[in-house]
């Protein structure tokens, strides 16, 4: 059997309503996978109690400069 030649296809370019599509698509997935882990971290947090992963709950706090018990060592 003799194969029949194939037509070239012009490559048009495309028309502005799948070049929008595109766009609004890429977009749409960017946020829809923002926004799964943005929800994703706040699980995490939420089934911690509300502590970050790397904090201890028997952590001390740190030190701090303030005195809240109003001794005053200047001598008038």
């Amino acid at each position: 059997m003799a194969s029949t030649p194939e037509k070239k296809r012009s490559s048009f370019p495309p028309k502005r309503g799948q070049i929008k599509a595109e766009i609004f698509n890429g977009l749409a997935s960017s946020v829809v996978s923002t926004v799964s882990r943005v929800g994703e971290s706040l699980r995490n947090m939420i089934g911690n109690g509300g502590t970050s992963p790397s904090s201890s709950s028997t952590s001390t706090p740190p030190p701090s400069a303030y005195n809240s018990e109003g001794n005053n060592d200047d001598v008038s």
